[in-house]
Order: C-alpha cells, then structure tokens, then sequence
C-alpha cells in the first residue's frame, strides 16, 4: 500500500478555501467584524491573511492561515478554530453544489471510518480497499472509482474534515448540510423543516410500536436525516432495508457509517414503510401519485405505511387523469388517515403545504360504503410538540376497527366516509371557511395593533389612525373562484422574442425580477419593437399584480402600470367596478405564502376586506411604504458612513476621542 507521511502531504496539497462568511463563522462572530478585521489589520506584525483566490468578485483565504491567525491573535469567539477549519473550508477542486464530487466526498469518509485514516494513500490503493468493505458496490465502491480518474487528491481533506466534526457520521452530516444549502432549487423536493421532520418520526415510532413492526423500510423521497433518526428511534428490533431511490447510495452510506445494520433479506414479519413525494425536484403531480401507488402496491397485507408529500398532489384538486390514480388508492381501503400540514415546513418551498397520508392493512372485507378515512386539517396550526402529539394519537387511533374510532374522542380529526370522499371532485380534505370573528378576538387584534402603534410611534405616519369595531370581515375565497365570479382575470404573460436590454423603453418584468423587486426598471425594449414584434400583447395597469407559480410563488404590486410581463410571469387585474373585496397589495403578500407548480394558482386563497376598506387600507399601506422607504434610505446611509468611518479610522486618516478627553495636538 502506497503512503506518504502526515508532513510530506501536507506540503504538497493546496491549502483549504474559506470565503469570507466561513471566516465569519469560523471565528463565531458576524460578517462585518470579518471584514473590519481585514480592514483594521491589513498591515503589521499580525497582518490578517491576504487572499488566495477570487471568485465572482468574493475572496477566498487560505483556512489555515485564519485559524491560526484567530488563534495567535485572541480574535473572534472560537477556542478551536484550528480544529474547525476544515469543517468549513474546502479544496479549491472540491464544488459543494457537485452532487457526483460530494458522493465521492462521502464514500471517501467512509473509507476512512474504515481504515482509520486516509491521509496519502494513492487511487489505487483506495480502490482496492474499496472493493474489500464493499464488495456488491453497494455504497462506496462505485463512487471511490469515479474519484481515483478525478486526478485530485481529497484524502487529507476527508481526514481533517472528520477531525472538525468529531466522527465521520458528524463529517457526512457537515458534507450533507453544505451540499443542501447550494439546492435552494430543490423546491417541494427540499429539506423538510423541524416541525414536519419531527411529525414523521413522531408517525413512525408510534405506527412501528402499534404493528410490532420487524422491518423498516425507507423508500422514495426519504433523506439521510430522516432514516438516520428513525433507524436509531427504532433500535435493533426492526431490521432497516433501503429500496432504490434517488439517495439510495447516500442513506447506504450514512446508515453505514453511523453503525446501522442493513438487512437485504428482512423476514415476512410486518413492515412499516416511510416515503416522501416528491421524491426528486422535478416531479409533477402525476409523477407524485405514481410513487405513492407504488407504495400501496409494495405493501403486505399487515404493513403500514407513512407518506409526506405536496398537499397539491395527496388532497387538492386535481385534473382527471390524475384523480384517477388517488380515487384508486382510495378504494383499495389502505388510506386509513389524511393530514392537511401547516405551511413553512419545506425549507425551499416555504409557502407549499404539506399533507399527510397514513396507510393500514387494507379493509377489503368492509363494503365501500361503511368504509371511512380520518381526516385533519392543521394548516392554521404549529406543529408544537403537544400538537404532534395529539395528531399522532389521532392517527393511531384511526388504524382501528371502526367500533373503536367511533368510541374515540378527537382532537384534529373527523372521520369521514370513503364512499363520500369519492363521490366529490374536490380536496380530499376540504378548506375550512373562515369563521366569523369573536368579540374578544376583535378586541385582542385592536389591542395588538395598539401595541404595535405604541412600538413604531415615531415611524407610523400620523394621518393613520385605526379606529376599534365597526368592521366588516369578509371571508377568504379561492382564486379560482373569485375570477369565475367576475371580481379578478388572469392575464398570460409575452413570450417575448427581443432581447431585453440596459437603456430606455418599456420596463420588462421576469418571473425572476419578482425575488428582487429592487431590481425592476433595469431591462427595457424599444416600444416600436416591441408593437411591431408583439402587436396583441397587453401592458400592466396600474393595480396589476404580477405573479409567477414556480418555482415558487411570488408575486409584486405594479403601481405606475404600462410594464411588459415576460412569460411565465403573468399578471393578475382585479376587476375596478367590483374588485369583490381583493386588494391588490394584500393579494401579493398572500401569494408569497402559497404553494407554488403548475395550476397552483387555482387553489389560492386570498384575503379580501370590506368594499368601504379598500380606500383607506392601500392610501396607508401605501404611506407606511413610503414611510419603509425613508428608514431603508436613511439605513443605507448610515451603512456607509460605518463602512467610510471605519476605514479612516484604520487608515489614520481621522483620529476618535472619549467625548470628556482633553483634545490633542495633532503630530
């Protein structure tokens, strides 16, 4: 086996990047004192160390050379920092936004876990101690194949990296979060947040003590996360097996790491199954459904199964083709409960809702018509520990005979005949209307508004002056809804065929300009151009909203009008003579909370108000934007003078006195 010593490959190798953030975290402080240090102490004994690299404008320092530097000078909040470096740092060759360079990273930390250490050996020395720990290729072998023709060497790197995160399970976990934060394009396939990762876990462990479950199955759409935390929730009573999937390679591998024992052949004994659609970024609603009646199929007569996934494809409204596919799963007698979920649980798809499905033995033997599902609906609601808690009862207890859910109280849910649930075209789980505001409510909304007055006295402008009771509350509708009764249309957007330019003419609005509504203004065509090339388009108006529907929703108010909308983007008009209630700006702040994909927008839900309120509500929203504008100005401006302070002050260009020191005589 070909080695070189610790020293020797540390000459040799390229020192670790750290950008100016992992500066910032390494040191555990914020970005500005990273960069006031640089500033403050770009010269001298103990000068902070000077670029390596760039890229896109944003420099690039050499990991080692901060954390020792940290360490040397007392500076920033991190005893360790040199122990931690290589946990935020990476070799220049090394791109976390790479998923074929990550896997490879990964089957390198498990080799290492094997081998304790890497560091120095050659390619071909990793490849055949890869074929000896995995020899059917089915996590590491493959992966440490593609690395060895790379041409580069991480194996230093994968040893340090273990180091800063104290085992190689905590070194998977740092590679996992980094890859995940260069994904924000995951979309509805993206991480899950807390709250719904904890109501998974919270499902399984219940589901798998009521069965006596001898296996657990981690199938489509699941993370390494969440089979890392139900293997170990579980203990060694269930055996865990891994189907194909996306991640199949990398669960394998973190399972494998974290000393978890993979069973391939598992008994007949009941199973729980644990899946998530959708299962990769891309998939629609039919792709959706057709993993979950996979998931159907591939159940035994006494397993259970646990599906998280898209509310658009497991409960709203769907075209014919794919409403099909779920009324199946419907009649087969597995879908024993159905879970509408709050928003915010997708981290890179905040505004999609969520929904769960829990599947039972199958009630074949029941006639449809005395078949019935249990149904929640928590979309209002946190997941808190206690409301988990609740609902997770509430599941179990739906996956009895139907003597015993009809003896059970409730908390969330209701049960609910299959036979009706069928006989509709709508939601599985039907929006609950708005009900009607209590007087005590209404005086705890006035007297939070108060407080909130009291808070920004100085900021909110005076001629704003709410007065309690005496409104009208008019209850949210669904967008589909309000333009079939007249109060709102839906305008397509050009697909342009000119390019978009700096200069003047007509401003262009993209689907991506609504990210960044700051940046509107800055493409233009020429107006003749564009009649010529687009003689049936239509411009905005004044009031128009511009919404997009992926990958997620947003949308932006159009005050001044007589914009181009480039498709996908499209615009929204409420109606003048009878806008039903809608204001536009809060129509666009409703948008960004929605679930987006395609027909998304259908199935919105928008606040409307009082026809007396319109008037008044946009003449204050409108002066408290104006009102944002001058502290967002006025916070720019400071920004600067900081920034321009701080300089000068480095540079000994000005010098700063204690306002009670005696003044002295400039040298």
């Amino acid at each position: 086996m070909t080695t070189t010593t610790a020293a020797e490959h540390a000459e040799r190798r390229a020192p670790l990047r750290l950008s100016l953030s992992g500066v910032a975290e390494l040191a555990g402080v914020r970005r500005p004192v990273a960069s006031m240090w640089r500033t403050r102490f770009a010269s001298g004994g103990d000068a902070f160390p000077a670029p390596i690299a760039s890229v896109s404008g944003s420099p690039l320092f050499d990991a080692g050379e901060v954390a020792e530097w940290l360490a040397r000078t007392g500076h920033g909040n991190n005893l360790d920092a040199v122990a931690d470096a290589a946990a935020l740092a990476a070799p220049d060759d090394l791109d976390w936004s790479d998923a074929e360079m990550v896997a490879e990273l990964d089957a390198l930390v498990c080799l290492s876990a094997h081998l304790d250490g890497i560091t120095g050996l050659s390619a071909d020395d990793l490849v055949r101690a890869a074929g000896d720990v995995d020899g059917p290729d089915a996590f590491l072998a493959r992966e440490i194949r593609a690395y060895s023709v790379r041409g580069v060497d991480w194996t230093g790197f994968t040893d340090q990296l273990i180091d800063a995160a104290y085992s190689p399970t905590g070194a998977l976990e740092r590679s996992r979060a980094r890859h995940a934060a260069t994904t924000a394009g995951d979309g509805s396939a993206g991480a899950l947040a807390d709250g719904a990762f904890d109501l998974v876990l919270d499902v399984a462990q219940a589901l798998a003590a009521r069965l006596s479950a001898s296996e657990v199955v981690v199938d489509r759409g699941i993370d390494e996360r969440i089979a890392l935390r139900i293997a170990a929730a579980l203990g060694d009573g269930s055996a865990v097996t891994v189907t194909p999937a996306r991640r199949e390679r990398s669960i394998r591998r973190h399972l494998h790491v974290a000393g978890v024992w993979l069973d391939e052949h598992a008994d007949a004994g009941a199973a729980l199954r644990v899946a998530r659609v959708p299962a990769a970024p891309r998939d629609d609603v039919e792709q959706m459904l057709a993993d979950a009646e996979d998931v159907v199929l591939s159940l035994r007569d006494d397993d259970v199964a646990v599906i998280i996934g898209a509310a658009r494809a497991l409960i709203d409204v769907l075209p014919a083709r794919a409403r099909t596919v779920r009324d199946d799963i419907l009649r087969s007698g597995r879908l024993r409960a159905v879970v509408r979920l709050p928003r915010r649980l997708v981290t890179a798809a905040v505004g999609e809702p969520l929904a769960l499905w829990v599947l039972g033995p199958p009630t074949g033997e029941v006639a449809l018509g005395e078949r019935f599902t249990a149904i929640a609906d928590v979309i209002d609601g946190e997941l808190t520990a206690a409301t988990r808690a609740d609902l997770v009862s509430d599941v179990v207890a739906g996956m009895g005979s139907a003597a015993d859910v009809r003896a059970r109280t409730f908390r969330f849910a209701r049960l609910v005949r299959t036979a009706s649930i069928l006989a509709r075209s709508g939601e599985l789980v039907a929006p609950r209307a708005a009900a009607a505001i209590s007087p005590a409510r209404a005086a705890t909304l006035a007297a939070h508004l108060d407080a909130a007055a009291r808070d920004a006295q100085h900021d909110v402008p005076a001629s704003i002056a709410p007065v309690p009771g005496g409104g009208e509350m008019v209850p949210a509708a669904a967008l589909a809804d309000l333009i079939a009764d007249g109060y709102a249309r839906v305008v397509a957007g050009t697909r342009l065929t000119l390019d978009a330019a700096d200069g003047a003419g007509l401003v262009v609005v993209t689907a991506g300009d609504l990210d960044a509504p700051e940046q509107i203004a800055r493409r233009r065509v020429d107006p003749m151009a564009f009649a010529q090339r687009h003689p049936s388009a239509q411009l905005t108006r004044p009031g128009d909203v511009i919404f997009r529907t992926g990958p997620t929703a947003a949308a932006w108010v159009d005050h001044d009008g007589s914009k181009v909308v480039a498709y996908p983007a499209r615009v929204l008009r409420i109606t003048t003579a009878d806008p039903g209630g809608l204001v536009p700006e809060l129509v666009a702040a409703d948008i960004a909370t929605q679930a987006g994909g395609p027909g998304a927008w259908k199935r919105w839900m928008l606040r409307r108000v009082a026809p007396a309120a319109i008037a008044p509500l946009r003449r204050a929203l409108a002066e408290l934007a104006a009102a944002r504008a001058g502290l967002t100005g006025r916070i720019a401006r400071l920004d600067h003078y900081i920034d321009t302070l701080t300089s000068a002050v480095a540079a000994g260009a000005v010098t700063l006195t204690e306002p009670d020191a005696p003044a002295s005589t400039p040298k």
